[in-house]
Order: C-alpha cells, then structure tokens, then sequence
C-alpha cells in the first residue's frame, strides 16, 4: 500500500512539474510574440499620427 501511494505521489511530482515547465513556455511565447508585435506596431506607426 505504502508503495502505490509513493507511486502516485511520483506520479503527481512529475505532472505537476511538466505542467508548470509547459506553463513557462507559453508566458514565454506570449511574452516574446507581444514584444515583437510592440516593436512592429511602433515601427509602422509614429506618436504624431497616432494623437491627430
């Protein structure tokens, strides 16, 4: 019994942790594509156009 119940444990370690190294890669990805699209939007458009 003492074993199963490590098991799952494990188990739950180990599905924990890859949802949480998932998790970081998508914030990352989101956070990269909102930067370049930032940097694209400014690059097309000025303030000066932007207020008038």
């Amino acid at each position: 019994m003492v074993s199963v119940e490590l098991n799952q444990e494990k188990h739950n370690a180990l599905v924990s942790f890859l949802m949480i190294v998932i998790a970081a890669l998508f914030l990352f990805y989101m956070g990269s594509s909102l930067v370049h699209s930032t940097r694209a939007f400014w690059e097309n458009y000025s303030i000066e156009e932007l207020l008038e």
